[in-house]
């Protein structure tokens, strides 16, 4: 299995399953206008179709109701290696990463930070939208490549990375896969193949 797929297996069994909950909005009082919806706040993550290469190849994919899919790669002796597609995780709307048994594993704060079910606080933080890591910033620029971690040697590129909420989206998901809470190392690497 290669690197991309090792690691996000490892943290979306952490992070598959649950689907997004609606916000639930207080009634509003008799004769007042109807609610608004509340604008995205810096904390929030927005869901949309994202792909993540590692140069020219695909090993991610964030669908929009927040599924994470990777691909996967079996090799047998002999054989030549069969490719398939592994739902493995989940991220909601409100930055909640949940497992396929419904189980929590974390969440994107509203000031950007991430905390484990245990109240674990990530070596990371969301800061508008770039990924802080110790004294480096993480950035997608406007052709979707990852600016300040991409130590790999291929360029990671992330499609579908357009907006300013899509952006964090990518790259709350990036330091997950690069480790969790308990994780102290440095900035994300980019995905191998």
């Amino acid at each position: 299995m290669n690197k991309l797929s090792s690691v996000v297996v490892a943290i979306a069994l952490a992070a598959c399953g649950g689907g997004n909950k609606p916000v639930v909005s207080e009634p509003a009082p008799a004769g007042s206008a109807a609610p608004v919806a509340a604008a995205a706040t810096a904390g929030t993550i927005e869901l949309g179709e994202l792909k993540f290469y590692a140069g020219d190849d695909l090993g991610m994919q964030i669908h929009a109701n927040g599924h994470f899919e990777v691909r996967v790669s079996k090799a047998e002796a002999g054989k030549p290696a069969e490719t398939s597609w592994q739902d493995v995780g989940s991220i909601g709307a409100d930055g909640t990463i949940s497992s396929s048994d419904g189980a929590k594993h974390g969440q994107v704060k509203p000031d950007g930070s991430f905390v484990g079910p245990e109240g674990q606080v990530a070596p990371f933080k969301l800061d508008g939208e770039a990924l802080v890591v110790a004294d480096k910033k993480i950035t997608i620029d406007d052709k979707g490549i990852l600016q300040g971690g991409n130590d790999m040697g291929k360029p990671m590129r992330i499609e579908g990375a357009t907006t300013p909420g899509l952006k964090r989206t990518a790259l709350i998901v990036l330091a997950l896969l690069r480790g969790g809470p308990e994780d102290s190392h440095g900035a994300p690497d980019a995905p191998a193949h």
